[in-house]
């Protein structure tokens, strides 16, 4: 008996012994990715707001990852926890060396934007699994996306006031990026799935995975095609080149999206990474009437509301130009949103809008896009489909 007894504890602490050893080697390797990259990106004066939590601390709040929420991507799942007396979100994410780029690209960014109202706060990181786990302060799982297209629930239906304030804070954080740092951040993500609403109606950013830094004194910089197919830039497409304006491009489909209700879909049997050719089709078939959400023409908002899209569509519009020169600022559009919150902002004519929209025909041609199809840089021929809207290219 006594042997058996000698041999298990051996056994086990054999087993303690190893398990510490792949969580210490873990925690170096990951921990030493995190620092090159926060040095490399905010220089050796960079503050770190997040703990490190243990691997077994995030075990225990989750319950062993039991309660897995409906937040999820391609490089991790979201498991709802409790930790130290606050109700918690844990990212956990498994995946190749990839996927270990993207979740140290968004613990360096995160953790220097979670002082920001309009950003997902980050509490801090466990570095003892394979990847690192991210852990966030719970404000609900209520995502834009399903918010915006779930239209049997009328509860969580967005007024236009709401979804004005969520365009505004959603501009203020890219402006942030670009602005606030050394050199401008490309978030490269934007998409309602990539926004949580929480349960005082703010809009919360997150997703920083696939943001990338300028380098410094530059405007531009050179890198495979990432994001969210219908959301993508066309000139970031097929040049592989990402400035602030592929950000401008992608909040530009989100205002669309807020303003009209509809998600990025297949239109005229081609494939499509824009909404434009229902745009235009809408616009040139019926009144304004036909391209707003039916739920924020029926609070009857009145002459003032309809001047307030009018003015808020031909911002959007601007931003989803074709030419990357044509497209405003993000800076100047959050400025143009909290002027038409505020309804001081000057109507345009309908003349320039009607513009505008006519200059969105230069879009790219749907019959180039078996050309793109065979481009080494996009990982998939398929780009947008009704049944799946949103692919993620991260190759």
């Amino acid at each position: 008996m006594h042997f058996f007894k000698r041999k298990f504890r051996i056994r086990r602490n054999f087993f303690q012994k190893s398990e510490k050893k792949k969580k210490d080697e873990h925690y170096w390797k990951n921990g030493g990715v995190l620092l090159t990259d926060l040095i490399t990106t905010f220089g050796p004066r960079y503050k770190i707001p997040i703990r490190h939590f243990s691997a077994e601390e995030i075990i225990s709040a989750t319950n062993g990852f039991r309660e897995m929420v409906g937040i999820s991507d391609s490089d991790g799942r979201m498991y709802s926890g409790f930790l130290e007396g606050r109700p918690i979100l844990v990212k956990k994410c498994e995946g190749g060396d990839w996927i270990l780029k993207c979740l140290i690209r968004s613990v360096t960014i995160n953790s220097q934007m979670s002082h920001h109202k309009n950003v997902l706060k980050l509490l801090g990181c466990c570095l003892e699994f394979e990847h690192p786990a991210l852990i966030y302060d719970f404000c609900g799982t209520d995502l834009l996306s399903d918010i915006l297209h779930d239209e049997s629930d009328c509860r969580r239906s967005l007024s236009w006031t709401s979804r004005l304030r969520i365009a505004s804070e959603i501009a203020s954080v890219i402006a942030y990026l670009h602005n606030a740092f050394p050199t401008p951040i490309i978030f490269r993500d934007i998409k309602p799935k990539n926004v949580i609403i929480d349960q005082h109606g703010v809009a919360k950013l997150f997703g920083f995975s696939l943001s990338i830094s300028l380098p410094p004194g530059k405007l531009q910089v050179e890198d495979n095609v990432r994001g969210t197919f219908g959301y993508l830039d066309p000139a970031y497409l097929v040049s592989n080149i990402v400035t602030q304006k592929t950000d401008v491009y992608s909040f530009g489909v989100l205002l669309l999206q807020l303003l009209t209700g509809r998600k990025v879909w297949l239109v005229n049997q081609f494939w499509s990474s824009n909404i434009f050719e229902f745009l235009i089709n809408i616009i040139v078939t019926a009144e304004l009437d036909g391209l707003v959400d039916p739920r924020i023409l029926g609070e009857g908002g009145g002459v003032e509301q309809m001047e307030q899209i009018q003015a808020y569509l031909h911002l959007a519009l601007r931003c989803v130009l074709h030419d990357q020169e044509d497209r405003p600022f993000i800076v100047d559009v959050a400025k143009e949103l909290r002027k038409i919150e505020r309804y001081s902002h000057q109507l345009p004519p309908l003349g320039s809008t009607w513009n505008t929209i006519c200059s969105l025909i230069k879009v790219v041609d749907p019959k180039t896009w078996p050309q793109l199809q065979s481009d080494p840089s996009v990982s998939s021929p398929t780009l947008i489909c009704l049944t799946q809207p949103e692919i993620l290219c991260c190759n």
